[in-house]
Parts: C-alpha cells; structure tokens; sequence
C-alpha cells in the first residue's frame, strides 16, 4: 500500500508539489502504468488546494512523466521516456507589439495568471471606455475580427485574441497597463498553460469568449465604464472555471 504523502505548506508553488510527486514516482511508490490517486485525495494528503495539485499534474505531464485524460485519470508513465525538465520559465518579452525589451520573470501557474488578468484586464476595459479614441475603436473592431475569422477556420493560434486585448490597453491611454496586460499575456504561451488549453478549451469556450469580447467592444462604444469592466471580469471568470474542472473524475 502507497504510504501518504507528507503535508507541504500552501504557499509552495505548483512546480515543488510536482517535484515531490516525481520523487515518489521515482522511487516506485506510485508504479509506471498505474493511476494516480485522484486530485482530490492527492490535495487533502498534500494539504494544498485542488488548484494546485491539477497545475503539478500537467506540469508533469508537459514533462513527459504522466499522461492525463481529462475524466478517466492520470497514469504514470515510464521516466526513461520522459523529456527531461519542465519547460517554462524563460525570457518573456513584454513588447506589446512595440518592440519592448526582454525580462526575466518567475514562471506562473494558469489559474494564478487569470486571477492577475482578471484584476488588471477588468480596470483596463474601464478606463478604455473612457478614453477609446475612434480609432482605438476601429483597432478593437479589427482584432475581433481577426479573431473571428481564426475561430471559424480552426486555427490554434490567438492573434486575433492577443490583438483585442493589447488594443483595448492601448486604449485605456496608460503605457503602465498596456505593459502590464502585454506582460501576462505572454505568459500564456508557458507550456504548462497551452496543455491547460489542449485539456480545457472547447467549442463552447470559444463561442463564450467571443460573446464577451463582442460584449466589452459594445461596452467601450457606448463609454460604459462598468459594463467594461463587468463583461472583461465574467470572461476570464469563464475561462478560470472551465480549467478549474477535475482531471481524473473519479
């Protein structure tokens, strides 16, 4: 019988519960081809949240250590076929489509990047509602656009989405928050974020992002300050929830 796990303190970040796991999988307390326990039961022996437990999980994944099916569970997988340390963490550029100067940042888990995306990006929509130039408007219009248009063909790309965002900071008239949302942005493409969206996004996702989106736009229009602000929050509330579902389901 697997003995548990010892209790780490919550304010440890994601990439230490993974490592300690690694290191029971190493040493065969958790079997290659076995599943492991579910996040839940793995969150109460760690005494961290489930939120946590489900970054480490597909930060291990990206590592090549376990294989996640989303409802069916997590499996070991073989170490010798692994792809060695976890990517991530490297010079992020925060250039905001301006030529900006590279920065080293501290790599950040998906569901602690939108609660920061959430608290900036929402104040941002605000004040561009009060400050949109028309041509600030014909930019938002244009972005999703873009978006649109790369919905509909499948692209696996998000210009069009990135494109929206850094036109509505553009907009907002303060260089202090375009770099901001610029910044957070780019942290979007960590690999542990981009297999949170090949785990988590879907059709329906896509469809409510391009609703908000149209939502904001319509609300920047109009000079509508708190329908901003409200429609940006209930977007990436949207997104949080949909990657905060269960891996294993069981």
């Amino acid at each position: 019988m697997v003995g548990r796990l010892p209790q780490i303190e919550p304010k440890r970040l994601y990439r230490q519960i993974a490592g300690l796991i690694r290191t029971h999988i190493d040493q065969g307390e958790f079997a290659i081809g076995s599943y492991l326990p579910p996040e839940r039961e793995l969150a109460q022996q760690l005494g961290v949240s489930r939120a946590s437990v489900r970054e480490a999980l597909i930060a291990l994944e990206v590592e090549g250590r376990v294989s996640i099916r989303v409802g069916a569970g997590v499996q070991v997988l073989n170490p010798a076929s692994a792809g060695g340390a976890l990517a991530g963490g490297s010079a992020t550029k925060a250039a905001a489509g301006n030529g900006g100067s590279a920065a080293e940042l501290p790599e950040i888990g998906p569901l602690e990047l939108l609660e920061a995306r959430r608290l900036v990006e929402s104040e941002t929509a605000a004040l561009a509602a009060r400050n949109a130039t028309e041509a600030d408007i014909a930019a938002l219009e244009a972005a999703l656009a873009r978006m649109l248009d790369e919905h509909a063909k499948g692209i696996p790309r998000h210009e069009g989405d990135r494109d929206f965002h850094y036109a509505l900071a553009r907009a907002s008239g303060n260089g202090a928050l375009l770099f901001m949302v610029a910044t957070l942005w780019e942290q979007r493409y960590t690999p542990v974020f981009e297999k949170f969206e090949e785990h988590f996004s879907t059709t329906e996702l896509y469809r409510d992002a391009e609703d908000f989106h149209q939502r904001i736009l319509d609300a920047v229009r109009r000079r509508d300050a708190t329908a901003a602000r409200n429609a940006m929050k209930a977007h990436l509330d949207t997104v949080k929830k949909a990657f905060s579902r269960s891996l294993s389901g069981r």
